[in-house]
């Protein structure tokens, strides 16, 4: 899945709102959603999408951008597909975890709105 569209910061919610309802995908779901206390903002820095053919697990580096975490063929049935998002979902927390996601520290939100706002 080609990222390059996707914005060179974390995602804003509503901003994976509307990539839920473009069309695009079958569904998207955050892996992870940090609101910040005192703004306005609702920070997503891990998703999983959903085509028609595929789930797609995607985290946010700092230093990387963007990146396909994992990538599995979706399954036809809707319990068999809510597993697999499922299942993508800790994978997500696997890899921000074993790669040491800055925004997984104490101070995450923190960095994750100054990188928003850069």
């Amino acid at each position: 899945m080609e990222l390059s569209s996707l914005p060179a910061r974390p995602l804003e919610l509503g901003e994976l709102q509307e990539l839920n309802d473009s069309g695009r995908f079958r569904a998207v779901f955050p892996g992870a959603v940090f609101d910040l206390e005192d703004t306005e903002y609702k920070l997503v820095p891990v998703a999983v999408l959903v085509t028609d053919g595929s789930v797609v697990a995607v985290g946010y580096d700092f230093e990387d951008g963007w990146t396909t975490v994992s990538t599995e063929s979706a399954a036809d049935a809707d319990d068999e597909l809510k597993a697999q998002v499922e299942a993508a979902g800790q994978t997500l927390q696997r890899w921000a975890r074993e790669t040491n996601q800055r925004w997984t520290d104490s101070d995450g939100a923190s960095a994750l709105l100054e990188e928003f706002k850069a």
